[in-house]
């Protein structure tokens, strides 16, 4: 009886900068830049186009009307925020409303995952830091997935060679999650590419696919090893979920707190203008005082823009990226080549 063909373990390269297929400009601008420096880039970008625009002579600052009228719009269209903020916060807050009962069916069941983790890791108590209680999983995984080749290799077993793929397809990956983990603290991006990088959906597909095709010779020792690396999977699998769930809603809770913070002086700034600016064309000062007086207007009203636009963004890509990374499905331009096949 001839052996079936090892399962593809060449791990599909899930790099988030791959699957988005862009340059390294871009992997910044989407994700890695800091929000607050990239907006204050944009609003520089405003403030030199605007200074530019003035000495074509498309804008006119010496003309009162267009000015006014134009922080008026600007200051109108800035309205809307308001209701960005508090939908945001609704949202937010959402998760935190409850009564006593919810709260106590959600210590329940969180001291229950932390219990279950403490059993398949064997840490105890298990970390509380995010990071380290990530890096605690990936780690285990990474030994299980070794007690799995030692074992078949001891046993000389025909899944050897399957075995053997799937650990030296993952090897690299686990040891430069942990590593980035250990220096990593929750809340920076750092933490969140790992949460988004490690292809847990795909590993488990090949650890069951392994077991599938090699059920008539795999061993008691080796079928409780392939049930360690499929329980881990699925305890990574969760923890990645909620971490990437908090980090959004701390996203969110800092673009509220932001925009607050922009959008006040901002009105009161424009305000200013719509009120002022008749009476200070009349002191006659210098071209370029009434240039920059207009630049500066037109840059802090877009300020608000700004800082939406850069976090939006940065959530919308994570949104993305994981819309589809659920349990053991994986996104059809991930799957190992035979899988491809099968579906065509």
């Amino acid at each position: 009886m001839s052996e079936p063909d090892a399962p593809s373990a060449a791990q599909p390269d899930r790099s988030l900068w791959d699957w988005l297929e862009v340059e390294d400009v871009s992997r910044w601008l989407f994700l890695t830049g800091d929000r607050h420096l990239l907006s204050a880039l944009l609003l520089g970008l405003v403030f030199l186009v605007s200074l530019a625009l003035i000495h074509a002579g498309a804008i006119t600052p010496a003309e009162e009307g267009g000015i006014t009228d134009l922080s008026a719009s600007l200051i109108g269209g800035m309205l809307p925020f308001i209701t960005v903020v508090l939908a945001i916060n609704q949202l937010i807050l959402s998760e935190e409303f409850g009564t006593a009962g919810t709260f106590f069916e959600r210590l329940d069941e969180t001291r229950d995952f932390r219990r279950t983790i403490e059993d398949h890791t064997g840490s105890r108590p298990s970390p509380v830091d995010p990071a380290e209680f990530l890096r605690t999983l990936i780690e285990a995984k990474r030994r299980a997935g070794l007690g799995m080749q030692n074992v078949s290799r001891e046993e000389s077993t025909p899944v050897q060679g399957a075995i053997d793929e799937y650990v030296r397809s993952t090897e690299s990956v686990d040891r430069d999650a942990i590593e980035t983990l250990g220096d990593a603290t929750f809340g920076t991006f750092s933490v969140i590419a790992v949460i988004l990088d490690y292809n847990d959906p795909w590993q488990l597909q090949v650890v069951r696919r392994i077991r599938e095709d090699y059920r008539s010779t795999l061993s008691e020792p080796i079928e409780r090893q392939a049930d360690r690396v499929e329980e881990l999977l699925r305890d990574i699998h969760i923890a990645r979920q909620y971490f990437k769930t908090v980090y959004m809603q701390q996203e969110l809770a800092d673009l509220s707190k932001i925009l607050l913070y922009v959008g006040f002086p901002t009105l009161l700034g424009g305000a200013f203008v719509v009120i002022a600016y008749d009476n200070l064309l009349a002191m006659a000062l210098h071209p370029w005082v009434y240039a920059l007086v207009v630049s500066a207007t037109i840059t802090a009203l877009f300020s608000p823009f700004a800082v939406l636009l850069f976090y939006v963004l940065r959530i919308a890509t994570i949104a993305r990226r994981t819309a589809a990374d659920f349990g053991p499905f994986v996104l059809q331009k991930e799957l190992p080549s035979e899988d491809r096949e099968t579906t065509e």
